[in-house]
């Protein structure tokens, strides 16, 4: 067999250009044989959980068989189909152990919470909440270093926006967020679709 691809290192292409200057990752500086995992050129994974309470129309999200991802993925998915082979969607996830005791109603207030912690949320309209640490922010702490934002948490509504209470006598914290940095730290989510672009891509102010 032979390798065809040669390395060239990033001083050798200075010296011949002849100048100072910031010079991209190029894929002929790879050596040869080498795993991209092992290169500056590794892709950085990504991580999105959703969390759909009432309302949610599965054909909108749920691929319609397991395992391989389809040709066309389901209508909120379609924006992924160049990368559906990078692709894992789980769907189905629930905590069965942040369901209310029999006989008990309010199960939105602490399942919604419990979505990524697999922890029933403590009962309290106080400040004195407690969960647990959601997946992904374990996820950021391994891997948000390599990305300009660690984690970003969006809603499309705040259903506790004037009260304390949510029902039950859970806090609104418990259904105004479902990512927590620790048991005690809930990520507060943005609301403002202008607010998350900026943050993403800036305002325009500089150039």
């Amino acid at each position: 067999m032979f390798l065809t691809k040669k390395f060239i290192s990033r001083r050798t292409v200075l010296r011949g250009a002849g100048a100072t200057l910031a010079l991209p990752f190029l894929e002929a500086m790879v050596p040869a044989a080498t795993a991209l995992a092992q290169t500056a050129a590794a892709p950085t994974p990504r991580f999105v959980g959703l969390f759909v309470p009432h309302g949610m129309a599965p054909g909108y999200w749920v691929p319609e068989k397991e395992g391989a991802l389809p040709t066309e993925l389901p209508f909120n998915w379609k924006p992924l189909e160049p990368f559906k082979n990078q692709t894992v969607i789980f769907s189905g996830l629930h905590s069965r152990s942040a369901e209310p005791p029999p006989g008990v109603t309010g199960a939105d207030h602490w399942v919604a919470a419990a979505f990524m912690s697999a922890q029933k949320p403590k009962k309290t309209a106080g400040a004195d909440v407690y969960n647990g640490t959601t997946i992904d922010q374990m996820i950021a702490q391994k891997i948000g270093s390599q990305t300009l934002i660690p984690s970003m948490q969006m809603a499309v509504e705040d259903p506790g926006a004037n009260s304390s209470n949510c029902g039950e006598g859970y806090s609104c914290t418990y259904t105004n967020t479902i990512s927590w940095a620790s048991p005690t730290t809930p990520q507060p989510m943005e609301l403002n679709p202008q607010v998350v672009c900026e943050r993403m891509f800036g305002d325009g102010s500089t150039a």
